[in-house]
């Protein structure tokens, strides 16, 4: 593998690895799925497993560099809270020459192109989406770690699934944001977000609102301007609201997202989110 290859936007090295070839210890590469600041996401090939793999990997200029090796290490802390709707963390070598980091392949389209290619959701499938997001991001909050990252290109659909993925920009809840450098991507970070205040589970919060606002109108978020009357419509607005001491609780968030539902989306004799230490 050599540092061959320059990444279009950035003009920065990233990693050559023909097809077959070894890409790390015991996995071979088969397709660069893409390419960050510090990492980039390979999908590979694990011969101990034989199973496919997602391998995330410091590009050639930041092999050395403490920042991508620290990125990495957030995204294994994350992914080992063990919710069944987050990839599993298989193997942790961010101390290893090479930092990477080795998750399960998720088999599923980007929830983005789900919304651009078919357009809005029924209101109640949105309400299903909520239901079955909600408790992976509160699952990661009760671990003392935020997102920071939700949107809807970072959310698969696993056999009709939601499945969170890319926990490289987590971050502890409370801790600051370098001023004048805020964490996630820009137009769908919250405000106090874009604001570098300090981590908040809200800020997750408002990211969930992101992606049901898509799933609602059919268009990316940064172009929504105004959402439909429906059952799920208020717990969006709550979502999205400008303040996070307003985007309400965790036991608001699952009783919002189930009332909203036709059916109850967990067993009917835990209530519609008055338990939720068992459901989270």
């Amino acid at each position: 593998m050599e540092p061959t290859d320059l990444d279009e936007l950035d003009g920065l090295p990233t990693w050559r690895c023909a097809e077959g070839r070894p890409l790390v210890p015991g996995l071979v590469a088969l397709e660069r799925l893409g390419v960050g600041h510090r990492t980039e996401t390979w999908l590979a090939w694990s011969l101990e497993l034989w199973h496919p793999a997602i391998v995330k990997l410091a590009r050639p200029h930041q092999v050395s560099h403490p920042r991508a090796a620290r990125s990495m290490r957030r995204e294994a802390r994350a992914l080992r809270c063990g919710h069944p709707a987050l990839p599993r963390l298989l193997d942790d070598h961010t101390g290893a020459p090479l930092p990477h980091v080795v998750l399960e392949y998720v088999d599923g389209e980007p929830f983005a192109d789900v919304v651009d290619e078919g357009g809005a959701l029924p209101p109640a499938d949105v309400a299903m989406l909520a239901a079955r997001l909600a408790p992976p991001l509160l699952h990661l909050h009760r671990t003392g770690l935020a997102h920071l990252d939700v949107k809807s290109e970072n959310v698969l659909l696993r056999e009709g699934c939601p499945v969170l993925v890319d926990f490289g920009s987590s971050r502890e809840i409370g801790r600051r944001q370098p001023a004048g450098r805020p964490v996630g991507t820009p137009g769908y970070a919250a405000p106090d977000q874009e604001a570098c205040r300090p981590v908040s589970a809200a800020m997750d919060y408002f990211g969930l609102g992101t992606v049901l606002a898509e799933a609602l109108t059919g268009r990316p978020f940064p172009e929504v301007t105004a959402l439909p009357a429906t059952p799920v419509t208020p717990l969006v607005r709550v979502l999205l609201d400008p303040d996070p001491e307003r985007r309400g609780s965790p036991d608001a968030l699952l009783r919002g997202a189930a009332a909203a539902c036709r059916e109850a989306p967990w067993p009917s004799c835990l209530g519609r989110g008055r338990e939720r230490d068992r459901v989270v």
